[in-house]
């Protein structure tokens, strides 16, 4: 979309300029990238408190169904902050003091879930547990070593390449979050 001068469908962040959902593939796996924009404790349900230190996050899943189960479907809801907190990722992304601010994603077969979050934790400081109830990973979650999201959003491109994906980019930018945490 060009310009949204108004909310998007959870009624909490104005963006303007911000590629469409619709440049991603309808299934796969992907990547977002969150922007933790103070330290905080969060309570992620069956993990319990979870200490979380400021800055970007990498969050890889997949999307292999159709509608709500597709890619584009959980990357949306992602960027929603209203929702039933049903997975680890909804109670982070949930919190006033986040907000999805990439996605790097892959047309792909559901065992690339795994192995990049694995390799995004090879570079990173995982979240032990998050996200990863129904596999045998370390986390799904990882503090990422860098400050501009940009950069952050190309370290995830080269893990996508380096195992034969061909990842589409796109860099979201927050014009404003409810409680002025974030802005332009």
């Amino acid at each position: 979309m060009t310009c949204n001068s108004g909310s998007d469908s959870a009624g909490d962040v104005d963006r303007l300029d911000e590629p469409s959902l619709g440049l991603l593939p309808e299934r796969g796996v992907y990547t977002v990238v969150i922007l933790l924009v103070e330290d905080e404790v969060i309570d992620v349900g069956s993990l319990g408190s979870v200490r979380m230190k400021r800055g970007l996050y990498a969050y890889t899943g997949s999307g292999l169904g159709r509608g709500a189960l597709s890619l584009r479907g959980r990357v949306s809801r992602h960027l929603g902050r209203r929702k039933k907190l049903r997975w680890h990722i909804d109670y982070l992304t949930s919190s006033d003091s986040s907000m999805v601010v990439g996605v790097v994603a892959s047309q792909a077969e559901k065992v690339f879930e795994c192995v990049i979050a694995s390799a995004i934790n090879s570079i990173a400081e995982p979240v032990e547990g998050f996200g990863c109830s129904d596999c045998t990973c370390r986390s799904h979650l990882a503090l990422m070593p860098f400050e501009e999201v940009d950069e952050c959003l190309k370290s995830v491109e080269g893990v996508y390449v380096s195992l034969g994906l061909v990842p589409i980019s796109l860099a979201l930018r927050p014009l404003r979050v409810l409680g002025g945490h974030v802005g332009h």
